[in-house]
């Protein structure tokens, strides 16, 4: 393949993974990084030189796409952080509460 239509295809799967993470389809994020990670490889086969590669790098804003993929991914990763932190406080709340009322029924068996 040549090398434009091997940046071509970087950038739609980039797109791809950035539609996919906006819709937490994370499921799917393997296969696409792998597709991506395919193209790097083809690219980095390809004789060509610095200067062409550096030209196809900007004009189809790489450099960008993955800036933009980045932020997305650690906004969305920040976000289920926070999530799994709240479940698990609600968690160890509905232990105690639990705990709480299985003393309190054995004390109340007692008497």
């Amino acid at each position: 393949m040549e090398i434009q239509e091997q940046f071509v295809q970087y950038k739609n799967i980039t797109l791809i993974i950035m539609e996919t993470v906006k819709t937490e389809n994370y499921e799917k994020l393997d296969e696409f990084f792998s597709q991506r990670q395919s193209v790097l490889d083809n690219i980095n086969k390809l004789a060509c030189s610095k200067e062409e590669l550096n030209r196809f790098y900007l004009k189809y804003d790489v450099y960008e796409l993955d800036k933009t993929l980045e932020k997305e991914m650690n906004s969305r990763k920040e976000a289920l952080l926070e999530k799994i932190k709240e479940n698990q406080k609600r968690r160890i709340m509905m232990n105690g509460y639990n705990d709480l009322q299985a003393r309190s029924v054995f004390l109340s068996k007692e008497l």
